[in-house]
């Protein structure tokens, strides 16, 4: 006679994820980036990843708000490389970072002006 599982008795999975924890493809969808982005940037030790089920990639809450800033820092068009250096290892916003993007927000004015004069004169 075989043994019938409900819901109740049903064993629990090996593997788990925890309530906080999302799989790779998730995150991905939901920053907007590609699953290589993240491997890469887990690769570059920028972001620590878990492992779920079948070895799936997972993303707790510290790591995904990490990469949210990196993902941020990325689209207002700083590199990655930069990022890494600029990148406090908490995600906080350290000093450097706070005067990077001074610097980059005059030199989008400068640009944003020289643009407007060169637009007058057409």
């Amino acid at each position: 006679m075989q043994a019938v599982h409900t819901a109740a008795t049903a064993p629990a999975p090996r593997f788990a994820l925890r309530s906080s924890e999302l799989p790779i493809g998730v995150v991905a969808e939901q920053l907007g980036l590609t699953l290589r982005a993240i491997r890469h940037y887990e690769e570059m030790g920028l972001i620590a990843c878990g492992r779920g089920p079948k070895n799936v990639r997972t993303l707790g809450q510290s790591a995904r708000a990490r990469l949210a800033a990196i993902a941020d820092l990325k689209a207002l068009g700083l590199p990655i490389s930069e990022i890494a250096d600029l990148l406090g290892p908490d995600g906080a916003c350290p000093d450097r970072l706070k005067a990077r993007l001074r610097a980059q927000l005059e030199a989008l004015d400068a640009r944003r002006s020289a643009i407007a004069g060169y637009l007058s004169g057409l």
